[in-house]
């Protein structure tokens, strides 16, 4: 009967697997049995084989969550009684484990002598390695486990040279371990004495780091026997061109070093990184036993490394006393310059080594020694805040030359006192006035130095000096004062020091800034508003060199904040630099959109904008163009609302067309008008924007609405009168005759004076605008259309009036006759695109145009060497009889119209000759034959393909820019019916402001209005939205999260209603099946 205290029920210890047959151990007894806590498992295991004559295999081999078997928990208790019975068992003993580990490895960790015997007689694997590729061997050497070592030796399979990935050797682990004997086993089973790691690491550099004198000389000896030259194996390098020898170095091995030194050791190799020798190490680490033998065998003493330091600086620089000591005894050079021309005695004062430094002067070292930047001592000690060695240096000797040294910015100690943080050092040589006013190279003064570091405690105790007074507005050689220099580097508080002592804010430097200008250039806020102190002068217009204000740098380098703090200081936006320039200007030609949206954001935005330059070059025009979002922001500005409810009757919407609209000579040397910059440049969220909107369809009410519809209704009347005229002429005229009828029947002869009368009307009044325009009216296509109608028209009907034949030729009238018929109904067509709902078509109708004449232009020289071919072979028929001829039946085949059967079919068939003559209609069958195919092929085919391709594209990007170009058309319409009117009327007509009170929408306003848009309801709901959209954005919020929340309610009532529903379902369907709860 087992102690229950101390024995697990099998059940207990055995936990099913759903995923295999039989039974899997449990990972928690297993822990047990790792712990030494388990034993009885084992004992649960033999008593279920004694009761069942037979033990489940998968049982023996069932694994922990670690991959761990029985057998690795086994060995790693050193359970030897138990590895036997699970090995006579038949378990798998090289079984591995999550990490690679077999049952030898565990046991080789945990130091198991009896278990690696059992497992080694029983064939466990020695070669097999872990996940990192280490061997049994080679952990059992690095730890110094001599009797498992020597147990895995005597096993054949056991590799003794076996590295892991990082090439170490278990060699190199006894080695580094120190232990002789098991070096000696190692190399009596053949272990490679000269293997090297990875990082060329050799067991001598093991040996070294460890300081093992023992063993050291064991690998001396063995290296003796087995290499011809042993200077090789103990100068051997690893990766960092460390021997042996500079690893003692390093580590105060002086046995050991001296060991190597004994046989031959290198004392001067270098290293790859800094070109070190022993010595310099020695120096650096201060090993005087080592230092001293290195001397004795001869190391120079005034060797440099890669910084061309001699193992003197080392040693002062690490303040090693003793070692200078030995160095300076030996001989050493206490004056030798490193690369910066640092001796050791400028080394010693930079790091604070102050015996060393004491030792040095005492020793005779020149106290007048400078760096290469000409820094001495003193400068060096200033700068490193080395106190006690300052204080020491101002009481030695010769110390007013000393004082007196200046580096190469000309700068004294005291310069460089003056830029410390603390002024501990600056007030020892404050008893003395005459530094304080020495000058660098710069032309600076400490105080100089003080404000530009923002050494605020410097500053104060300079400024404390009565002497120091009257430097206080000392300028530099920019011309800088020391307030300038705070200001630049944005040190407030150094700045109110100096303000409070006197410094002069209205101080120009040399590119005439005052301190503002410097604040306001690297965005200082806190300082700009110090600087522009109400109890101070004010500088805020003041001009710089290239007459920039303050407000001009902060648009120049994106000082928002302050940008908008200068305006509410009143900075005058209207200044204007070298370059003619506001500060607006200035931001859209950088393209700084947060300055520009600053300055028309700002309460005082028509000052900004309402600027024109000499050159007439509107804000607004140059907002269109470069910064259009920012011009957005500029016409929500220009919208005003009253304070009245929106729903009040006297509610108004008040519009500023100022910026759009400047009021300026539409004949001046340069004429701006908003929509029609827009248009150009295809803004069309500005051109949609209800203020332009606004403008425009005031501009169309007040000059284009009743003069284009009483002109359109007389260009109607006109085109009936000359198209009724011209019919009835038309029959009259016989062209065979050469006679022309210069006079009109009886029931037409009032036509031509009427005709006439428009004609002369309208001559007059494009006269007139040719006069007013100038060159401007040629550019516009339609003017030309309209001036070639007037002129071939009257051409035409002047002989009507004269009743005499004015060209001799009947064919001269009527060609410009109907000519004029062409362009009075070419003309009406391009009037339709004044109506929006047809726009769109007729502008579709002349971009396809355009694509055609473009093509066509191209391949005309292609057509025109059809025509000439088709001439050349086919002139016998009529239709290419001529070279015009046969243009004309090309471009009539271009359409698609290529006649085959009567050109070649026929013609060829019958063999068809010319009546009256031998010649064949087709000369040249086989060549025309191959020409009309290759025609139909490249220009019906493939050229109308193109032109139709181009067409259908024309079109689908007409249709997807639909808006803008009615906007524009739009806008267009209104610039060009402004282009016509006088100045005067333009003038008359011109209005600033325009209100609207969108609740007194009256019929009497509806009919004034009519045909503009203004009293649209959609028209005004859209110019009430933009109010909703400012002033109750709150209230939008609130309603949004009202009807959320109501949304939401009636969303959970859904729910529940069909919750409800499926649970009556679901009671329905269990009563029927008679199921009870």
């Amino acid at each position: 009967m087992k102690d229950p205290d101390h024995s697990l029920e099998l059940d207990k210890i055995l936990l099913p697997n759903e995923n295999s047959k039989g039974e899997r151990l449990c990972h928690g007894a297993l822990k047990m049995l790792s712990r030494g806590k388990g034993a009885s498992i084992f004992d649960a295991i033999k008593l279920k084989e004694a009761e069942t004559g037979a033990i489940d295999r998968e049982l023996l081999s069932a694994e922990d969550n670690e991959g761990f078997t029985l057998l690795h928990h086994a060995s790693r208790c050193n359970k030897v009684d138990e590895v036997i019975w699970l090995l006579n068992r038949g378990v798998e003993i090289d079984v591995l484990g999550n990490n690679g580990l077999t049952a030898l490895n565990i046991a080789v960790r945990n130091n198991c002598t009896e278990v690696v015997r059992i497992l080694l007689q029983k064939g466990a694997d020695p070669s097999i390695p872990d996940e990192e590729n280490e061997t049994p061997l080679l952990f059992a050497s690095r730890r110094g486990y001599n009797e498992i070592a020597a147990l895995l030796l005597k096993d054949s399979r056991t590799e003794v040279n076996c590295a892991n990935s990082a090439k170490f050797t278990p060699f190199h682990g006894a080695s580094g371990g120190g232990d002789r004997s098991l070096c000696e086993m190692l190399l009596q089973y053949g272990a490679d004495l000269f293997a090297k790691t990875g990082n060329l690491t050799t067991a001598l550099h093991f040996v070294a780091f460890n300081s093992n004198e023992d063993v050291c000389e064991l690998l001396i000896s063995t290296a003796k026997k087995k290499c011809p030259s042993v200077r090789d194996f103990l100068n051997a390098k690893d990766v960092e061109d460390s021997t042996a020898l500079h690893v003692c170095c390093r580590k105060g091995a002086s046995k050991v070093a001296e060991l190597l030194l004994r046989y031959g050791a290198d004392y001067e190799a270098v290293t790859g990184v800094n070109f070190s020798t022993p010595l310099h190490l020695t120096a650096m680490y201060g090993h005087e036993e080592i230092t001293k033998l290195l001397l004795t065998c001869g190391a120079d003493i005034s060797s440099k490394d890669g910084h061309l330091q001699t193992p003197l600086h080392r040693a002062a620089a690490f303040n090693q006393v003793n070692i200078v000591k030995i160095l300076l005894d030996s001989g050493a050079d206490k004056e030798a310059k490193d690369m910066m021309d640092m001796t050791p005695f400028l080394g010693a004062v930079v790091h604070g080594a102050k015996d060393t430094a004491e030792l040095l002067l005492n020793q005779g070292a020149n106290v007048m020694a400078v760096d290469s930047g000409h820094n001495s001592c003193l400068h060096l000690g200033v700068k490193r805040k080395q106190l006690e060695i300052v204080k020491m240096l101002l009481v030695t000797e010769g110390k007013e030359n000393l004082m007196k040294l200046r580096n190469n910015e000309l700068q004294t100690f005291v310069h460089i006192a003056a830029s410390l943080e603390q002024k501990e050092i600056l007030d020892i040589v404050l008893r003395d006035d005459f530094w304080l006013s020495q000058r660098d190279l710069n032309e600076r003064i400490p105080l100089h130095i003080a404000a530009e570091n923002g050494s605020l405690e410097c500053v104060h105790s300079l400024m404390s000096c009565k002497a120091l007074f009257i430097y206080g507005n000392d300028r530099d050689k920019d011309g800088m004062s020391p307030l300038h220099l705070a200001a630049l580097n944005k040190h407030l508080e150094t700045c109110v020091v100096l303000m409070s002592k006197g410094s002069d804010v209205t101080a120009l430097d040399n590119q005439q800034c005052t301190p503002l200008h410097l604040a306001v250039k690297v965005g200082s806020l806190e300082t700009v508003r110090l600087l522009l102190s109400p109890m101070l002068p004010n500088t805020l217009e003041v001009k710089d060199k290239d007459q920039n204000t303050p407000l001009h740098v902060a648009g120049m380098h994106n000082r928002v904040e302050i940008l908008n703090f200068l305006l509410d200081q009143g900075a005058d936006v209207t200044a204007r630099n070298s370059k003619n320039m506001t500060c607006l200007d200035e931001a859209i030609e950088w393209n700084a959109v947060e300055v520009a949206e600053t300055l028309v954001r700002h309460k005082r935005w028509k000052e900004v904008l309402c600027n024109t330059p000499e050159d007439q070059i509107t804000p607004m025009e140059k907002l269109i163009e470069k910064l259009p979002g920012v011009a957005e922001i500029v016409l929500d500005q220009c919208i005003n609302y009253s304070d009245l409810p929106t729903n009040h009757p006297d509610f108004t919407v008040s519009f500023n067309f100022l910026p759009l609209d400047p009021a300026a000579d539409p004949t001046g040397h340069h004429y701006f008008f908003g929509p029609a910059s827009m248009a150009k440049y295809r803004r069309e969220s500005l051109l949609d924007h209800c203020v332009t909107q606004t403008l425009l369809k005031w501009k169309w009410l007040v000059l284009g609405k009743y003069v284009s519809y009483f002109n359109f209704a007389v260009f109607i009347a006109f085109l009936i009168v000359f198209s009724v005229f011209i019919v009835q002429q038309r029959d009259k005229v016989n062209f065979s005759s050469g006679n022309a009828v210069t006079e009109a029947g009886e029931d037409s002869k009032s036509l031509p004076g009427v005709i006439f009368a428009f004609l002369i009307i309208s001559l007059l009044k494009e006269i007139f605008q040719i006069f007013w325009q100038r060159l401007e009216y040629f550019k516009d296509y339609t003017n030309l259309v309209d001036l070639s109608m007037y002129l071939s028209t009257l051409i035409f009907i002047l002989p009507y009036l004269t009743n005499q034949e004015l060209y001799g030729d009947v064919r001269v009238q009527w060609t410009f006759g109907t000519l004029a018929l062409l362009l009075c109904y070419s003309n009406w067509c391009l009037s339709l695109r004044r109506i929006t709902s047809l726009s769109l078509y007729i502008t579709m109708y002349i971009e396809v145009l355009q694509t055609f004449v473009r093509v066509i232009l191209i391949f005309a020289v292609l057509l025109l060497g059809y025509t000439l071919v088709f001439y050349v072979l086919l002139k016998e028929e009529d239709t290419f009889s001529s070279v015009w001829v046969s243009m004309a039946k090309i471009f009539v085949m271009l359409l698609g119209e290529v006649d085959y059967t009567d050109i070649l079919s026929d013609n060829v068939v019958n063999s068809a000759k010319v009546p009256g003559t031998s010649n064949l209609y087709v000369p040249l069958p086989v060549l025309s034959y191959i020409l009309f195919i290759l025609f139909v092929l490249s220009v019906s085919i493939v050229l109308m393909n193109l032109l139709v391709g181009l067409a259908v594209g024309d079109i689908d990007s007409i249709q997807k820019t639909a808006t803008l170009r009615n906007l524009i058309d739009q806008a267009l319409l209104v610039d060009s019916i402004r282009k016509r009117y006088p100045t005067w009327m333009l003038r008359l007509t011109y209005k600033e402001y325009l209100e609207f009170k969108l609740n007194q929408n009256t019929t009497v306003k509806r009919f004034v209005f009519s045909g503009t848009g203004l009293s649209n309801e959609d028209f005004l709901d859209i110019i009430g939205k933009n109010e909703s959209s400012q002033n109750e954005d709150e209230g939008d919020l609130d309603e949004y999260d009202r009807q959320r929340i109501e949304r939401q309610e009636e969303q959970m009532k859904r729910l529940q209603a069909t919750v409800d529903a499926q649970s009556k379902v679901l009671t329905a369907i269990a009563n029927k099946l008679g199921i009870n709860e």
